[in-house]
């Protein structure tokens, strides 16, 4: 079984996209799709990612490689087609299994960071820990472990201001990983 399928995934941005893209010609171009108002953000996309596999996904700036990893997430609610992760249809998740399975098997870094400015580095990458609800000391241990991995010892007390672009990446990372995820989405 694949860990991660998606087929024939559309993610369309606009005013009504569902409606628009319920009454779509199968054979829609972008540019139609743009004439109607609309921007195909994730064009018909299907693909299937077994365990230990790494899919890379490359293109050109706005070619939609975010968008599609958004979605793999449910970050984005897609428009048309499925994805399953571990053979469950993440669009048929309540908002709270959907969390569950953010925090407990999906590890996410995205370009932006997403790092608590308020936060010091140990707390970022303890952040998605504390959200579990795990004790203090524990999560303190397990962010240390992770910072060493990401070679950012002795900055464990700054903030993200207080670092470099890498740096903050490698923050992202440490913290992606804290939770020790099945599935790691960067």
């Amino acid at each position: 079984m694949s860990v991660i399928s998606c087929k024939g995934v559309w993610k369309l941005f606009g005013p009504d996209p569902l409606n628009y893209f319920k009454n779509m010609a199968e054979n829609a171009s972008y540019e139609d799709i743009r004439r109607a108002g609309y921007i195909a953000g994730v064009k018909d996309v299907s693909l299937e990612i077994d365990r230990g596999e790494m899919l890379v996904i490359m293109g050109l700036s706005g070619s939609g490689k975010s968008t599609l990893v958004r979605c793999l997430s449910r970050l984005h609610d897609i428009t048309g087609g499925s994805v399953e992760v571990e053979g469950q249809d993440i669009m048929a998740l309540s908002q709270s299994e959907l969390i569950d399975l953010r925090r407990r098997k999906m590890g996410m870094v995205f370009q932006s960071f997403g790092l608590l400015p308020h936060r010091t580095v140990l707390e970022n990458v303890a952040f998605p820990l504390e959200m579990r609800g795990q004790d203090k000391h524990t999560r303190r241990e397990r962010a240390l472990e992770m910072v060493k991995i990401v070679g950012l010892e002795g900055r464990e007390e700054y903030f993200p201001r207080e670092l470099s672009g890498g740096q903050q990446q490698r923050v992202g990372i440490a913290r992606s990983l804290a939770i020790e995820p099945d599935l790691w989405v960067l």
